[in-house]
């Protein structure tokens, strides 16, 4: 049997291949649907797509290397037919899981075959002359993985590319804005400036960056143990969401809804992003101001979702690796920022789950009071 038909299941024979074959999927093969009318369907996987991916990198060889070809043309005549509204939703799905573990392999990397590159520049070809059209995105995910590291750049990543999608772009794309993105940024200014609610002052929070607003300054030693990147929106564009009243009316009522109707998917789908620029917030804040950061009304916004019992719910895969990254800082609290990884930590703990051992001593006062009051912490290590 053929690898395309090893891949896709398709053939002559009257039943898809057995379990043991590489076959997406399996069972009987449908009658026509009508005289001399046959619907003709290409099933696959997201899971076996992701699992060709992962033996590739594990095991670079000839087949796997042909196979996950196939599996990488699929993906992209996927994103071609995807509706452009729900591009997000399906990014964070298993599709999407199956096509960031596409673009962090050697497939990339690796030549193209004549066909994949006429494919390729059909595509670009089709970015570059429809970049202000809304398929834009789904031809950018198209084309991606038929590049190597550093070989496609798009101008004006920051406003072209949807936040959800700049973190990959950045790893695959553009070494430079990944290295941007992954430094603090430092929303908030020097120790001891005033502050009302969420009421800062813009040159207080982001300094000398208001014109660039994603250069990083210098925040003096970097922690053993990096800080990942939990959310795209950073500097005055995180500033802007945290002091915009309408968004934060409104994710407070998201986490009042769900704690009337905890299952809702798509209210736990906005929270999981909600949970995340949270956490980035608190990555990049001065650790000098962290306190007053907390007593206004973005550190209520955190409090509500610490209460709400969203912790609670089973991680995605992607996040299981955020929270891991994190409780690699926390585990170590004698190190610069290691109080802002506990803070951007904490949602994705449910109460009582995290532990310092012997670490109490680095975290301020009255933080640790608070903690203690929400139930969010409990005795030594973190798990």
């Amino acid at each position: 049997m053929g690898l395309w038909s090893r891949l896709f299941g398709t053939g002559p024979r009257a039943t898809f291949a057995p379990s043991n074959d590489r076959s997406l999927v399996e069972g009987p093969r449908r009658p026509p649907l009508g005289r001399g009318t046959e619907l003709q369907v290409t099933p696959w996987s997201a899971v076996r797509l992701g699992s060709i991916f992962a033996e590739l990198a594990a095991n670079p060889t000839f087949e796997l290397a042909t196979e996950a070809r196939k599996a990488r043309h699929c993906l992209s005549k996927f994103w071609l037919a995807a509706p452009v509204d729900q591009l997000e939703i399906l990014y964070r799905s298993p599709i999407g899981q199956s096509y960031r573990a596409l673009v962090s392999g050697p497939l990339p990397s690796q030549n193209l075959e004549r066909s994949e590159q006429e494919w390729r520049d059909g595509l670009a070809r089709r970015l570059i002359e429809d970049f202000d059209r809304p398929e834009k995105t789904n031809l950018l995910l198209a084309v991606m993985p038929y590049f190597d590291r550093g070989k496609m750049r798009v101008a004006n990543p920051l406003q072209q590319i949807p936040q959800w999608l700049l973190a990959d772009y950045a790893a695959l794309c553009d070494p430079a804005l990944q290295q941007r993105l992954q430094r603090p940024v430092g929303l908030l200014g020097p120790a001891g400036t005033a502050v009302r609610g969420m009421a800062y002052p813009p040159q207080s929070l982001v300094g000398q960056q208001r014109a660039q607003p994603m250069a990083a300054q210098p925040m003096g030693p970097q922690p053993p143990a990096a800080l990942p990147l939990l959310a795209a929106r950073r500097g005055n564009e995180a500033l802007a969401l945290i002091q915009n009243q309408e968004f934060m009316g409104r994710m407070s009522g998201l986490i009042n809804l769900y704690t009337i109707d905890p299952s809702d998917g798509e209210l736990k789908r906005e929270l999981i992003g909600l949970r995340r620029q949270l956490g980035q917030v608190w990555l990049d804040v001065n650790p000098a101001q962290i306190q007053q950061l907390y007593q206004s009304s973005f550190g209520q916004l955190f409090r509500n979702l610490l209460s709400s019992g969203f912790a609670r719910e089973p991680l995605i895969q992607e996040d299981q690796q955020l929270r891991s990254q994190l409780s690699q800082v926390v585990a170590n609290m004698n190190q610069p920022r290691a109080v802002n990884a506990l803070m951007a930590a904490l949602p994705f703990y449910p109460p009582g789950k995290i532990q310092f051992g012997g670490g109490e001593q680095f975290i301020p006062a009255w933080l640790l009071t608070d903690l203690n009051r929400l139930g969010a912490i409990a005795s030594p290590g973190m798990r």
